[in-house]
């Protein structure tokens, strides 16, 4: 027999990325609350493929819980002021940016905070299969909980801010005045003098100020130390993001193994 109290204090948060999948459990009456795992994919089958196998063979994943999460860490997506947006029309506005997206199911996350709506594609088939195993799931972009954690983060201090998150081979640039959002995008690098280049060409663009604004950067590859090394010979305040003082009031706080999207998703309380 399940247990309906244990049920209803478990959640499950699946990452998705294009290459990628991982599973984190938060059971909050467990003496540790979060379990984590990257599931091994198969990279000579289709991202859906995997997903299927991993539904049929991962203890965690045939578990119940209370509410379930999916993180789709994807660059196909595109932002829009909140007070625009209109549900009947996310087709229209998607496939005006993303033509060539027939296999999409087209979903979106309003950010009363931010302000902004974002609207973003998954794999169709990857969206059904969740679908039949977690009816009541809830799928966010990665984006989504960056644009709502960042935004808040600009508040403190003065100037405008950049945010840079290296994951994936993937930099997502994040730009804010005082939880404005300026700018948002995704680049596909390769190394370091990739990142240094996009960076130093959308703070030209924005025509940010080498003394007074400033740059942050996080990572999940290890890219962000050397990076943050290049960059100080072009901007002053440059800094490394702390996970430990970003996490410190909840219980996601050292866990470097977790993305940094994922915690975000953890703590922002979509």
């Amino acid at each position: 027999m399940v247990n309906d109290s244990t049920i209803n204090h478990k959640s499950l948060s699946i990452r998705i990325s294009s290459d990628g999948l991982s599973f984190c459990v938060y059971a909050p009456t467990e003496p540790q609350p979060y379990t984590y795992k990257i599931y091994k994919v198969r990279p000579v089958i289709s991202l859906a493929a995997n997903l299927k196998e991993a539904l049929l063979t991962e203890p965690i994943l045939k578990e119940q819980y209370q509410r379930v999460n999916v993180l789709i860490s994807t660059s196909n997506f595109t932002t829009i002021p909140a007070a625009d947006f209109d549900r009947d029309h996310i087709d229209d506005v998607f496939r005006f940016v993303f033509p060539k997206s027939e296999q999409t199911r087209i979903s979106y996350n309003v950010l009363r905070r931010s302000g902004v709506a974002v609207i973003f594609g998954l794999d169709r088939n990857v969206y059904q299969l969740l679908l039949d195993d977690f009816p009541r799931a809830r799928f966010y972009a990665s984006a989504s909980t960056l644009v709502e954690f960042f935004s808040e983060k600009s508040l403190i201090g003065s100037g405008k801010r950049m945010f840079v998150y290296l994951h994936d081979h993937e930099m997502n640039l994040y730009c804010f005045d005082q939880g404005q959002m300026l700018f948002i995008n995704s680049f596909q690098v390769q190394g370091i003098g990739d990142c240094q280049y996009f960076i130093m060409n959308v703070w030209k663009q924005l025509g940010l100020d080498q003394i007074d604004d400033s740059l942050c950067v996080v990572d999940d590859n290890d890219w962000s130390r050397p990076l943050v090394e290049q960059i100080r010979y072009f901007v002053k305040n440059v800094s490394l993001i702390d996970r430990t003082e970003d996490f410190r009031n909840t219980i996601t706080r050292g866990h470097h193994l977790i993305p940094y999207d994922l915690q975000t998703l953890l703590v922002c309380g979509f």
